[in-house]
């Protein structure tokens, strides 16, 4: 994970005051604690790393042995360690929405902390009933005090989570459109798009089902989202027929487990050489690939370079699908915007729709065309009619480039007109 540089960190360093350290929601993580957060006194009582990226928490915290208040709540960790025994004054440890288990909760050292009036493990998922049992039968023996929060969820639950796929949604409700937002970006579009504030010290607060219920009456009272129709760059026939003539007679792993979670008949990921480490066994077996469908590759690549050669040699992975259908999502793991182009015999849609901002989606015609399009924003396909294939070209590895439009500038002759959208974040 990339560090803040210097200025962000004396950013950062503005919200330190001298009892109290505020760090919600700045995308830090344990390196940048290295890198140079500096606190100035050792006589800090409340510090606030809400909503970040912490996989496990700075050791330099537990130097700080007058705190009464932590809150980690919305971050990575899977665990605490044994040293948060050393916070003996703590009367609050806000913890919700983790990833905690309960083999690394250090439940002795927890105990130890005879000052504590508040654990608040709420919507850490791995923590079953018997988590809930452990913690009170080791720690409210010795802390009559303490009330322990802890959400049960029931395999029932649990079943219904897994459902949540891409695949297994209607790209034309508006619910599905929205559920790959993670419920503390659903919260900010509730407060930021429609002015709902919740009170956070209700379990309402942080249940995915009623932030959504909410948030879908906001959007039914509000009427339906903007739809902004682009078109992407068109592309010369010769390269799209003889493109269409190499998917047509592509024999097509058996296999699902390329990108399981999508919908469509075929999903197929070539990497481009170069882009994974040398003489792996995963490397190898990339490349043994990409050798059996190089032709369709390489045309791919050809065709792309006409259109943005800067593009065509920083792309790392090459999609190719086969009547893809529906199923929105975000590419997580994606370092900046992707290339799509449309072939085959399909009418009434198969377009790209992205979210632009809350209340507006862009539908960008890629049939025959290139399209550019964050995909980190929230996006599926059109319903459509016939036979449709993709090539979606993206970048996983590199500089990342940061989010701004989810949509990007056509040549001048395609849009001599062209507006641009708004820059959002979701």
């Amino acid at each position: 994970m990339t560090t803040k540089n210097n200025d962000e960190l004396d950013i950062i360093a503005k919200h330190i005051n001298d009892d109290e350290l505020q760090l919600c929601n700045n995308n830090l993580s344990e390196e940048d604690f290295h890198s140079g957060i500096k606190c100035p006194s050792v006589h800090l009582r409340s510090i606030d790393l809400s909503r970040n990226s912490f996989k496990c928490l700075p050791p330099q915290i537990f130097t700080y042995t007058a705190l009464t208040f932590l809150d980690v709540s919305r971050n990575r960790l899977q665990g605490l360690p044994t040293e948060i025994k050393l916070l003996v004054n703590l009367e609050k440890l806000i913890a919700v929405s983790n990833h905690f288990r309960l083999r690394q909760l250090p439940v002795d050292e927890l105990a130890s902390l005879h000052n504590l009036k508040l654990l608040d493990l709420r919507y850490n998922r791995k923590l079953k009933q018997s988590a809930l049992e452990s913690l009170n039968e080791v720690i409210l023996p010795n802390n009559s005090q303490l009330e322990i929060r802890c959400t049960i969820s029931s395999k029932e639950d649990d079943s219904a989570a897994k459902k949540l796929s891409a695949c297994d949604r209607d790209a034309t409700l508006l619910q599905s459109q929205l559920e790959p937002l993670s419920t503390p970006q659903l919260v900010k579009r509730l407060e930021r798009s429609f002015g709902v504030l919740l009170n956070k010290e209700t379990e309402q607060a942080y249940n995915r089902d009623y932030i959504m219920t909410t948030l879908l009456e906001c959007y039914e009272k509000h009427g339906p989202r903007e739809i902004r129709r682009e078109k992407g760059i068109p592309v010369p026939k010769h390269r799209l027929d003889a493109l269409v003539h190499e998917l047509n007679a592509v024999n097509w792993p058996q296999t699902t487990r390329e990108r399981p979670k999508i919908k469509a008949e075929h999903y197929m990921i070539l990497q481009k050489p170069g882009s994974g480490v040398e003489d792996s066994v995963r490397t190898k077996k990339e490349t043994a690939k990409l050798n059996k469908y190089k032709k369709l590759f390489d045309l791919a690549v050809d065709t792309l370079a006409e259109i943005d050669p800067v593009f065509a040699e920083r792309f790392t992975a090459l999609a190719v699908t086969h009547n893809f259908i529906g199923s929105p999502h975000i590419d997580t793991l994606n370092v900046g915007p992707f290339y799509g182009l449309s072939l085959g015999e399909f009418s009434d849609g198969g377009r790209i729709a992205v979210e632009c901002s809350p209340l507006l989606v862009a539908e960008i015609d890629t049939k025959g065309k290139f399209g550019k399009v964050d995909g980190r924003f929230p996006h599926w396909v059109t319903p459509y009619e016939g036979e449709r294939f993709s090539l979606i070209y993206y970048v996983t590895s590199g500089s990342v480039e940061p989010q701004t439009t989810a949509i990007f500038a056509p040549p001048p002759d395609v849009a001599p007109h062209w507006i641009p959208p708004p820059t959002f974040v979701p």
